[in-house]
């Protein structure tokens, strides 16, 4: 049984076109922009450690380069010591690893989050909300193998469908393709509870009748965010990337790196619910997403006072 029950169905569960999404959107995350902001930040925490220690090892930024940990793990390794260099492979490496494992529990938090938001639900505790990921933690990791083992397989598919010539076009429009029929799979998982083939099957049955508008509705969305990002981090980046060079300092670089960290835990939920918003919409013109809620909320009211369900 699924845990997202609408507090306002007549403000949710209308049909909406672009306009009325993207208002939605601004409205709904100025209203739950502060659990939004939480997660937001919580699901870019290991690519900011990642990047800020990359920073902190640059070799132009020491006083000594031959003092790198990778040029001394290089020369050790020209002389026969490969341990060094695993050492510090295998820092990244993990880090990296771990970054990955753990966004399966930060996308699910946020799809949480954003469901919520989006049905005019009361906020619950962020421990509350990791507590739902947690529990849907495997779902997800499954999803996301599955999918990328989709797109692994898809590659030499759509090289061949395009003749190799044209593999360029047939490369963008399959995995355009893959990407929009997809789109919901995750939702899927933690608002229907589905296990990983069911939720992708189910976001390829709900996006199938949409696609074109949902491409659309994506385009607006990424050119919307992608631009805004350009405009906020560009010129810091710009500004960091000279003054480094000027200054030999890594300050300018992390400070640049912070500054995307913070852009993008404002982004990257801010698009949840705008994805969110239209997942919720396409079952309501796909199925009567309220229909089946009304039949829901009948059942339960005429069920028996000792009635379990």
């Amino acid at each position: 049984m699924s845990l997202y029950r609408p507090d306002r169905p007549e403000a949710v569960l209308q049909p909406k076109d672009l306009g009325q999404i993207l208002d939605q959107t601004f409205r709904t995350f100025g209203r739950y922009w502060r659990p939004l902001v939480a997660v937001g930040l919580l699901v870019g925490l290991p690519g900011l450690i990642l990047a800020l220690l990359q920073i902190s090892l640059m070799p132009g930024l020491m006083a000594d380069p031959t003092d790198h940990p990778l040029v001394l793990a290089a020369t050790a390794a020209e002389m026969g010591d490969f341990t060094p260099l695993f050492s510090v492979l295998g820092v990244f490496f993990g880090m990296s690893v771990g970054g990955l494992l753990l966004y399966p529990l930060f996308q699910g938090a946020l799809i949480d989050v954003a469901a919520r938001a989006v049905l005019h639900m009361e906020p619950v505790p962020l421990g509350e909300t990791f507590r739902v990921a947690a529990g849907r933690y495997w779902p997800m990791l499954g999803v996301f193998a599955l999918l990328i083992l989709v797109w692994i397989v898809a590659l030499p598919v759509l090289i061949l469908a395009g003749l190799v010539v044209l593999a360029p076009i047939t490369l963008l429009v399959g995995y355009v393709a893959l990407l929009v029929l997809s789109i919901f799979s995750t939702h899927a998982v933690v608002v229907e509870q589905l296990g990983p083939i069911a939720a992708i099957r189910r976001s390829f049955k709900l996006a199938w009748s949409r696609f074109w508008p949902l491409l659309g509705t994506g385009i607006v969305f990424s050119l919307m965010t992608g631009v805004l990002s350009m405009i906020i981090i560009g010129p810091v980046s710009f500004a960091a990337a000279i003054t480094t060079a000027l200054t030999a300092s890594f300050i300018p670089t992390a400070v640049s790196s912070l500054l995307q960290w913070a852009v993008t835990s404002i982004i990257v939920p801010f698009t949840m619910v705008g994805l969110t918003l239209i997942y919720f919409d396409t079952r309501v013109r796909r199925e009567g997403y309220d229909l089946e809620l009304m039949v829901a909320a009948q059942a339960a009211a005429s069920a028996p006072a000792d009635y379990q369900p």
